[in-house]
């Protein structure tokens, strides 16, 4: 009984509390690397383990990738892929891009009142869904341009999580002598989550558009900024070339899908969310986080300076 009980222990406290096939794939990599490395090719287990770090970044919802990740680096190091030598060297190299990261990505906690405010007002302002859409993705292109896209759209994800959230509390209200949600109600929500699904879908694509055309738009950018010499304006020009035609092509591609009827249109109860907020008294906006969002934008005006 001592060791089943202490094989069990190891066996859920390895890697918390993500699935047990991610578990048993993750212990398959782990033997599945020297095997390729002594055996095989060392080439193809470099690339191998590039495509293990690949589906950790991927599974991140199943598991925080640092956990696995870390694992597959230290096997790396154990196994004789590299020295312990060559990664100090290439973290001293990289010390102040990954210092920028670490500073863009914790300033822009701060900034999240602007960002809320900005998606808000958008989603309560434009009526045309073909508008909305294509302020969705410019705004995410600008702001990922000079902020962290990763936060740039989860902040929209924020907003529609908080826009689905009040009409469900309002459709509860309804049907709350029913006991349940009527069909019609069920197939409300069912459009405005397509809606905002749709929303989303820009807002990421506008991210990737912005991203690529600054230095600090991507981690990768400001690497390949360090090693070609270049500084913003630099960058910006040089790249223009490429980013550019493929940013009016994305611009083209947003125009397109909402013309031919692709995405979902825009739901009655949206104007119904609207109302129901002004009827529960709570302002999307008051004066003070209006005055706190502006304050914000001019820290990131100054801060991009």
């Amino acid at each position: 009984m001592t060791d089943i009980s202490i094989r069990r222990a190891l066996q859920n406290n390895f890697l918390g509390q993500c699935p047990g096939w991610y578990k048993l794939t993750l212990l398959g990599f782990l033997i599945l690397n020297p095997l390729v490395f002594f055996c095989v090719s060392p080439f193809l287990a470099g690339w191998l383990l590039v495509a293990e770090f690949i589906f950790t970044l991927g599974m991140a919802l199943k598991c925080y990738p640092l956990q696995p990740g870390g694992l597959l680096a230290l096997q790396a190091v154990f196994i004789g892929m590299t020295s312990p030598e060559q990664i100090w060297h290439e973290v001293s190299r990289n010390i102040p891009v990954i210092t920028l990261l670490m500073f863009m990505v914790a300033g822009i906690y701060f900034m999240k009142p602007l960002l809320l405010f900005v998606f808000t007002r958008l989603l309560l302002r434009i009526q045309s869904k073909t508008v909305l859409s294509l302020a969705f993705c410019l705004a995410a292109a600008f702001l990922s341009a000079f902020l962290d896209a990763l936060t740039v759209i989860a902040v929209v994800i924020g907003v529609a999580t908080g826009f689905y959230d009040i009409y469900h509390r309002y459709i509860t209200g309804l049907d709350q002598q029913a006991g349940a949600i009527t069909n019609e109600h069920a197939q409300t929500l069912e459009q405005f989550r397509a809606f905002l699904r749709s929303l989303l879908m820009h807002a990421g694509v506008g991210t990737a558009l912005g991203g690529v055309m600054t230095m600090v738009g991507e981690p990768q950018n400001l690497i390949i900024a360090k090693i070609a010499g270049w500084d913003f304006a630099s960058f910006f020009l040089r790249m223009s070339a490429v980013t550019a035609p493929v940013f009016l092509c994305g611009i083209a591609a947003c125009i397109l899908v909402e013309r031919v009827k692709f995405a979902a249109t825009v739901p009655h109860c949206r104007t119904l969310c609207v109302r129901y907020w002004g009827i529960m008294n709570v302002r999307l906006v008051p004066n003070e986080h209006r005055k706190n969002a502006l304050c914000y934008g001019f820290r990131a005006l100054l801060a991009s300076g």
